[in-house]
């Protein structure tokens, strides 16, 4: 996890972010090689998967952050990931969150991040249809 903080470059830069034309004071960066779950592939561009889970843990911190008249930062959170069995993109607002405390970020709350799975009890495996809802899931879990 790594944290940068300025008060006007990063703000220039976030300007030519190819997916947004607005200034942003909080840009978090989330990658997942293919080797993180034993795969080969090319490191480039994101991937719809590292888009996704960026934004899934953007959402997460981004109430939690000072607002710019309390801490006129621009504040860049990169989660480089290695390895995965359960939810990455939730282990990543776990660590965004102590590292931006790390940090001395005045944040409004801590917070936490779990990974959630559903499935159902179908009839065809003499089930009544009803969804479950599992929490803490592993790898191998969300693979099912």
């Amino acid at each position: 996890m790594q944290i940068n903080m300025d008060q006007k470059q990063i703000k220039k830069w976030l300007l030519i972010r190819a997916f947004d034309n607005e200034e942003k004071s909080y840009l978090p960066k989330y990658s997942f090689p293919s080797s993180c779950v034993g795969g080969v592939g090319r490191i480039g561009a994101p991937s719809r998967r590292e888009v996704g889970h960026c934004t899934l843990a953007e959402r997460a911190l981004k109430p939690c952050l000072p607002s710019q008249d309390d801490f006129p930062y621009t504040i860049r959170v990169e989660s480089n990931i290695t390895e995965s069995n359960g939810s990455s993109s939730m282990a990543s607002v776990c660590r965004g969150c102590l590292a931006l405390l790390h940090a001395g970020v005045p944040l409004k709350s801590s917070i936490a991040g779990i990974a959630m799975g559903l499935v159902l009890d179908t009839h065809e495996s003499g089930g009544d249809g009803t969804p479950l809802i599992l929490s803490d899931i592993t790898g191998s879990e969300d693979a099912s």
